[in-house]
This record gives structure tokens, sequence and C-alpha cells, in this order.
């Protein structure tokens, strides 16, 4: 394994940050050379702070609320994208600015968020969307709860997995959006994000899945979308590029789980996927991804500094 500096200046405070990535040969690795001074760090997670009013809410326990030390790894990032279930126990208003606020939030001005199921423990999920619109980001309306952006050479789309909240099958005016919205863009290079997984080897939540996101992935795989991104399973997980229903795929989806942004750790069982590559479900921590104009890379970074996965560059789709 190489180790590679690569050197971005970021985009907020045009201040050069090196940072570490760790490339691996990986299928469909690119041996085309990245473009370093064009490249967008992006770091995500999910399931990410405890109750405010916890008694285990300060991190002192290191099996749980680890919130504050994950969120020390979002610096020098160009954006941030929180995969839904930010705040619990109910994602109010007041939990998000007691627990939230001064840890992730302190990145709010390059956040992007997805809603998580938590957050609908208050209706209409009022309480993510009213912090959202304080801090002047992005959610798409609130009846709906997702939206696109480009990220330089990148078009983004961030969806709304409570399919019982917002539906999400065939036909909802969400699926309708979507397909506009992948119709529309002129990226080669396409990423989207939201809370639910479709492919699960975690051991609390993978037997079941929100229904409708597998045709949201039917969209995603027809045009030649390269990563999904999702939370809910509280550990990490990587699986080869496929296609919705598993099957492997040299033109499919990567799809990264990472539910490791600071509440608590679920186990894995056996992988039950058959494109299932990498988990772990021993440490918090990070999924930072450099895009790059025509290729991405990825390392999982855990709280204590180690990076417990990586790959790339992989051409885009």
């Amino acid at each position: 394994m190489e180790t590679m500096r690569w050197v971005r200046t970021a985009v907020a405070t045009s201040v050069v940050v090196t940072l570490p990535f760790l490339a691996r040969l990986d299928p469909g690795v690119s041996s085309s050379p990245t473009d370093a001074a064009n490249a967008v760090i992006l770091v995500t997670g999910g399931d990410i702070a405890c109750d405010p009013a916890g008694h285990d809410s300060d991190g002192s326990d290191p099996t749980v609320c680890q919130h504050a030390a994950t969120a020390e790894l979002l610096a020098g990032a160009d954006a941030v994208l929180p995969l839904g279930d930010l705040q619990y126990p109910d994602g109010t208003l007041e939990q998000f600015q007691g627990a939230y606020d001064p840890t992730w939030g302190v990145h709010a001005s390059v956040t992007y968020p997805a809603v998580g199921n938590h957050e609908y423990h208050v209706p209409g999920a009022a309480g993510y969307f009213d912090y959202w619109s304080g801090k002047d980001r992005p959610t798409g309306d609130r009846d709906a709860g997702y939206y696109s952006f480009d990220l330089d050479s990148w078009h983004v789309i961030s969806l709304n997995s409570n399919c019982s909240e917002v539906a999400c099958g065939e036909g909802t005016p969400q699926n309708d959006w979507l397909e506009a919205d992948l119709a529309a863009t002129s990226s080669s290079c396409v990423l989207a994000f939201w809370h639910h997984p479709l492919f699960n080897s975690g051991a609390v939540h993978g037997a079941s899945m929100s229904s409708g996101v597998r045709e949201l992935w039917h969209d995603l795989y027809g045009a030649g979308v390269d990563v999904v991104l999702n939370g809910h399973e509280h550990n990490y997980q990587r699986y080869a590029k496929q296609d919705p229903d598993g099957r492997a795929a040299a033109d499919g989806i990567r799809e990264f789980v990472v539910g490791t942004g600071g509440s608590r750790i679920y186990p894995l069982v056996n992988a039950k996927d058959p494109n299932y590559e990498v988990g772990q479900d021993t440490s918090f921590g990070v999924l930072r991804m450099r895009l790059d104009r025509d290729a991405y890379s990825w390392e999982f970074v855990a709280i204590d500094g180690t990076v417990r996965d990586a790959g790339g560059p992989v051409a885009c789709n």
C-alpha cells in the first residue's frame, strides 16, 4: 500500500490544507493521473449527535456519544454531508442546538444534510428544517426534503428515504423529480445520498429496507450514477459496483454505509450481500472522499486517526 499526499486549497478560507490519503488497488481503479488543484474534499457520516440531556452526552463513555470526536475529523472539508439521524433522540430544534450545533454544526456553512427517521419523531421533521433554515442551508421544501447541487464537476443529489413520510416509489413526486434532475445534469460524475441503505449487512436494520429505495436506485443506475452514501446502520460498510438487484456490474453504483458519526455502534453480520467488500463495527469515524474531475477516491478515518479502509482513484461511469 502506497501513501500519497494530495494538496488542495480550501474553498472557504483559501488556506492550503494537506490531507493524507491511502491509495490501494481496488476493482475499477483508474490508472490516469488526478488533478490535485481541482479536487473537492467531501466528508460524510450519519447517526451523529446524542441527546444533550443524556448522562453520556459528554463523550466520557467511549462506546457512545462520540459526536464531538467525529466532528474534529471534518476540518478542511469543502463539503460535509450528514446522512440522516443527525440528532437523537427526536431531532427537536432544542436538541439540535444543544448537541449537533456545537460539534458538527461548526461546519454548517459547507454542510448539505439529508433527513433521517429520528428527525421525523417531530411531526414534519420541523426541528430539522428549522435548524437548517436558520443556517441558510439547503434542505428542499419542507414537504419534500430532497434537492440537488453541484460540487465543481460533480452533481450531488440529496434524497428523502423516509418513504412513509415522503413517498419514494415510481410515479411519486420525489421519483419524478429525481428522473428530471438526472436528465437535466450534464455532469459525468454523480453522487447521491440519503439515510436508509438498500444493501445492508448490519445486524440491527439489515433485514429491513425503506420501501421505495430500490426504485430510486433503478433511476440512479439507469443514469450511470457512481456513488451512493447512506447511514441508518451504525457501522461502516463498502460494496462493489452493482445494479439495483445486487448483481455485480462494471457500470454499477458503489454504495457506502457510514453510520459511525457518533451515536453508537451496531454489529455487522456475516456479509449477506454478494458484493459486500469491507466493513468495520469497532470504531466511530467518517468517510473522507476526494472528488476529482473524472474519478473519486476514499478513506474511512476512525476517531483515533487511523485509516481503516481506503481506495481509488476509480474512474466515473
